[in-house]
């Protein structure tokens, strides 16, 4: 055990942040343009993030960019702090892509491997996408490690924040309006312990019908219809996503 002091942790400024929303709604290019530098983005997917720098409009921004390979690769990053050293902000993008591709299709191909040449041959394209309840089990406990190793680094000082897609009615409860696209029950039904802020990221249209950038992020569901959470004891759970004016009004309150 490491014990710590009062002092200690009331000087730890670091943030574990989760952000989810629609395809589009505009959370990548509003964290680029308000996120603390320097920034490590961790990209899942397999996209360029060229068209949202240069929608976010902030040509001096200092950003490493790291490019999700395999999960080994990615743990082996994360754990280690010196990677992110000189960071302020740690982004993630996406949980939802990790999940559904990236970390699945590693499971899956292993579990395949592992099969005989009898059963691979007995719908192979079926067996080789098949995810077991083992399977199932041991992606959960991996987004765990990572989530938690995430955490170690907020801890540290840094912000770190995590992108998901939203899913309607997800099938791990379905009495939800909405809530992070993550593949799954185990995780998905946990995951809220691990972070200080959770939000659901909304488009905002004017009185005309237009988008309004940023977009609009809630951190508390009164009626409990959609996952959020808000840590501290203010009053402003919801506005415009900006990262710097969140960790801004809300460090006084963590």
């Amino acid at each position: 055990m490491n014990v710590i002091s009062k002092q200690e942790i009331t000087s730890q400024d670091g943030w574990l942040i989760l952000l989810y929303g629609g395809t589009g709604v505009g959370k990548t290019v509003s964290i680029l343009q308000s996120a603390p530098e320097p920034i490590m983005w961790i990209q899942t997917e397999p996209r360029s993030l060229k068209p949202s720098l240069e929608a976010a409009n902030r040509p001096d921004l200092d950003v490493d960019v790291a490019l999700y390979e395999d999960w080994a690769g990615l743990m082996e990053f994360v754990a280690n702090s010196k990677n992110v050293e000189r960071h302020r902000t740690i982004v993630v993008d996406s949980y939802s892509y990790l999940m559904s591709v990236g970390l699945s299709t590693e499971i899956e191909d292993q579990a395949f491997e592992a099969k005989d040449q009898r059963e691979k041959a007995i719908k192979p394209l079926v067996s080789q996408t098949k995810m077991s309840p083992e399977g199932f089990g041991g992606l959960a406990s991996h987004m765990f490690r990572l989530t938690a190793a995430l955490g170690k680094l907020s801890r540290l000082g840094k912000v770190v924040i995590v992108t998901a897609l939203m899913a309607e009615n997800p099938k791990w409860d379905r009495e939800l309006a909405a809530a992070p696209a993550l593949k799954g029950r185990e995780f998905p039904v946990n995951m809220p312990g691990f972070f200080d802020l959770i939000g659901l990221v909304e488009s905002r249209v004017d009185a005309e019908g237009n988008i309004i950038y940023p977009p609009r992020v809630r951190f508390q569901s009164p009626d409990g219809s959609f996952v959020a959470k808000f840590t501290g004891s203010g009053k402003q759970t919801q506005g415009p996503l900006n990262i710097t004016k969140i960790l801004s009004s809300g460090r006084s309150e963590k």
